[in-house]
C-alpha cells in the first residue's frame, strides 16, 4: 500500500494541482496535500498489519469454514470502521463544526422530525479547504444519526430550499432502506467472494498449473483476484443499475415531500458547479456511473407532472 502511494504520487500531484486546478476545483496547498498523505500512510501502517495478520491467520486455520470465518471477521471490521471513521479518523483530515442556529438548521431539523429521522447532530465540514466539489451525507446507527453538509454546498446553493431538497433526497435513501439494502448486498457478495477464494485456496491443481508446489496465502489471493475479474465487471454493472434505481426513487421521494422545483434547481446548480457531464451516452453511463445523468433525473422529476396535466 505504501509503495503504491509512492508510485502513484506523480499522478496524484498532476491530477490535483494541474487537472483539478485547471478547472478551478483544487483549493488545497502542497503542504496540505502532503500532510494528508502522511496521515494516510501512518494510518495504513497502524491499521494495516494487524488486519492483514488476522486475515492470514484465519486463512491458515479456517479449514472448511474459511469463507464463513473470513466473512464474519470482515463484517465485524466493517461495523467497527463505520463507527470509528466519522468520529476518530475523518476529523484528522477535516474540521467538523455544528451548523449554526438559523433558518437552514430549523428547516433541516423540521424535515428530519417529520420523517421521524433520529437526527442527533448536524455538522458542516470544511470541504472548501481542499476542493470546491460539494456534497452532503449522513451516518450513524440506530437512534444516533448525524447529517454532514459540505460548506461548499451551502456556498453554492444560495437558496436554503435547494439545500433542504438535497437533504430530502438523502433522507429518502434512509426512509426507503436503500442504505440497508446496499449493506446487505455487499455482505452477500463478500461471502460469495470468500467462498470463491476458498475453492481457489483448496485447489492444489490450480496452484500447480501456475508453478507452485505449495499453496501460499497471498499467491492464492492473487490468483483468485485475476480469476474473478470478468465476474466483477458483471457485478459492478448490476450494482450500478441498482444504485441508479435508488437515485430515481430518492428523487421521487423528495418530490412527494414537495421539493420538486427546489431539487430540480439544486441538481442543476450542483451539476454546473461541479462541471459534471449532463447528458452522457446512456449505455456508457449505465455501465460506468452509479448515478443517472442529470438529464435523465430531471426528466424523471418532471414526468409525473406531465402525466397529471
Amino acid at each position: 500500500m505504501l509503495w503504491s502511494q509512492l508510485t502513484d504520487l506523480p499522478f496524484s500531484l498532476y491530477s490535483t494541482f494541474v487537472i483539478e486546478a485547471r478547472h478551478g476545483f483544487n483549493k488545497q496547498t502542497i503542504w496540505l496535500f502532503f500532510r494528508d498523505m502522511i496521515k494516510g500512510m501512518i494510518l495504513a501502517i497502524v491499521l494495516g498489519p494487524p488486519i492483514v495478520s488476522a486475515i492470514i491467520i484465519i486463512v491458515q486455520k479456517g479449514g472448511p469454514y474459511l469463507a464463513i470465518y473470513l466473512w464474519a471477521f470482515m463484517f465485524v471490521l466493517s461495523l467497527v470502521m463505520m463507527t470509528l471513521y466519522p468520529v476518530l479518523i475523518a476529523p484528522l483530515f477535516n474540521k467538523f463544526t455544528p451548523l449554526p442556529e438559523g433558518e437552514l438548521r430549523e428547516k433541516i431539523e423540521k424535515l428530519a422530525s417529520s420523517l421521524k429521522f433520529p437526527l442527533k447532530k448536524l455538522f458542516v465540514v470544511d470541504g472548501s479547504t481542499r476542493s470546491s466539489h460539494s456534497n452532503a451525507y449522513m451516518y450513524g446507527f440506530f437512534k444516533n444519526k448525524r447529517i454532514v453538509l459540505y460548506d461548499t454546498l451551502i456556498q453554492q446553493c444560495k437558496n436554503d430550499e435547494e439545500i433542504v431538497a438535497v437533504i430530502a433526497h438523502e433522507l429518502g435513501h434512509w426512509k426507503l432502506n436503500h442504505t440497508m439494502y446496499s449493506f446487505i448486498a455487499v455482505q452477500v457478495l463478500t461471502l460469495l467472494q470468500f467462498g470463491g477464494y476458498t475453492l481457489v485456496r483448496n485447489s492444489t491443481d490450480l496452484f500447480r498449473s501456475f508453478g507452485f508446489d505449495t499453496q501460499p496465502v497471498l499467491i492464492g489471493l492473487i490468483i483468485f483476484q485475476h480469476t474473478v475479474i470478468p465476474i466483477q465487471h458483471l457485478v459492478s454493472f448490476g450494482l450500478n443499475l441498482v444504485s441508479r434505481s435508488f437515485e430515481f426513487q430518492a428523487d421521487a421521494f423528495a418530490k412527494k415531500l414537495g421539493y420538486a422545483s427546489a431539487l430540480r434547481a439544486g441538481l442543476v446548480k450542483l451539476q454546473e458547479e461541479n462541471l459534471s457531464a449532463m447528458n452522457t451516452d446512456p449505455w456508457y453511463s449505465a455501465y460506468h456511473y452509479s448515478h443517472p445523468p442529470l438529464v435523465e433525473r430531471l426528466a424523471a422529476i418532471d414526468e409525473p407532472d406531465k402525466k397529471e396535466k
